[in-house]
């Protein structure tokens, strides 16, 4: 009987899971492969169906790093790879027109949809931006810093909720930023040693050789657009690493460490709230990335590790999987070819989505009846 039962589990999946998921696919649209370097592609932002960037650091086997961006506006049918003159860390880009890059020495402006880029002067140590229009925004960073502009980013001001928490400020950095209009989340943490002023996948493994434990996680939330904060102060086991906002919940990813019985988590969660739920955790699936679609459902990049440790330093198997409900998660169909040890998503929509590693792919979705159409 339990033969039986197992045999059928396949069977009853195919039902459940949404019967549009099996046509789609993920093919390798860019590839930088060069044999005497790897582009660690570190962030990637997509405003429309036609327009995608993504920007991160060429490391030589030399050693030698330099900054880089590659972008299409044509869907991915053509990409353009530049270099840039610092290192970029993250983008944020809302629309075609005006978007912000940050790098590791500063923060970057772009008039043209992330095509020709201005240095902002002040700030440094910042690792993310985000801005509720062209003019409103916040830069997060080290050491306990949260700054806020109302000018686009030529002045910035100290957010004073910032230093509300106990932690030393050298000991803090807020990592993550999220809002759904007006209401918003900072999350920052402690430092235990000089390797986490970097996010996470910055420095992969300097900080998750020690054993897991305990840490102390420091929340600001805000109702009315930053005008107020309010800030908590909690203990959990890993590193917040992403959040993303749901109609009434919060989607947190949580990484662990090389000892913690799974590499990562991803939950769902009300903001001050001390309960959660886990909607994602597999001991054989690292997650980097998590994306909620418009209209429902929900994207997660994850890496196969290639062993018995998701902390081995080579890059393992890329796994996407998507759910229309949060609860059954559906492995997609990705190209047999891509590797990475961190992935980015970036969806403008329900139908368009794409993926960047750090070993240079950058993975489009396409759905396969489609793909047979447009060759015909």
């Amino acid at each position: 009987m339990a033969v039986k039962m197992r045999a059928a589990i396949p069977a009853l999946l195919a039902i459940l899971l949404p019967v549009a998921g099996a046509a789609d696919r993920w093919k390798i649209q860019y590839f930088y492969d060069k044999p005497d370097a790897v582009f660690n592609i570190r962030d990637m932002a997509c405003p429309s169906a036609q327009r995608c960037v993504a920007v991160g650091a060429i490391v030589g086997l030399n050693g030698h790093t330099k900054g880089a961006t590659v972008m299409t506006s044509d869907g991915g049918q053509h990409w353009s790879l530049e270099d840039f003159s610092e290192e970029p860390v993250s983008l944020f880009l809302p629309d075609e027109r005006k978007g912000w890059m940050v790098t590791d020495r500063g923060i970057w402006v772009s008039e043209e949809g992330g095509r020709g880029w201005k240095k902002l002067g002040g700030l440094k140590g910042i690792v993310q931006v985000y801005f509720l229009d062209e003019s409103h925004g916040f830069a997060i960073g080290y050491p306990k810093a949260i700054y806020e502009t109302t000018d686009g980013g030529q002045k910035w001001v100290k957010v004073p909720e910032a230093q509300t928490p106990a932690a030393k400020a050298d000991d803090t950095i807020y990592d993550c930023i999220a809002f759904d209009g007006q209401q918003g989340a900072i999350v920052g943490r402690v430092m235990t040693d000089k390797y986490q002023r970097y996010p996470v996948w910055l420095v992969p493994n300097a900080e998750r050789v020690r054993q897991q434990k305990p840490s102390e996680v420091f929340l600001l939330q805000t109702e009315d657009g930053g005008k107020t904060w309010k800030s908590s102060t909690n203990s959990i086991v890993g590193s917040i690493t992403q959040v993303r906002f749901l109609k009434d919940d919060v989607l947190a990813l949580v990484e662990y460490h090389d000892v913690y019985q799974l590499p990562s988590s991803v939950l769902k969660l009300k903001l001050g709230s001390t309960t959660s739920q886990m909607i994602f955790g597999e001991r054989d699936r690292a997650v980097s990335d998590v994306a909620v679609l418009p209209g429902g459902g929900a994207l997660i990049a994850s890496v196969e590790p290639p062993g018995n440790t998701n902390q081995v330093p080579i890059p393992g198997k890329l796994k996407i999987l998507r759910s229309t409900n949060l609860r059954l998660w559906e492995e997609m169909d990705v190209d047999y070819r891509a590797d990475a040890q961190r992935a980015t998503i970036a969806a403008p929509d329900a139908q368009h989505a794409w993926v960047a590693t750090d070993t240079g792919m950058i993975l489009a979705l396409e759905s396969m009846s489609a793909g047979k159409r447009a060759s015909k």
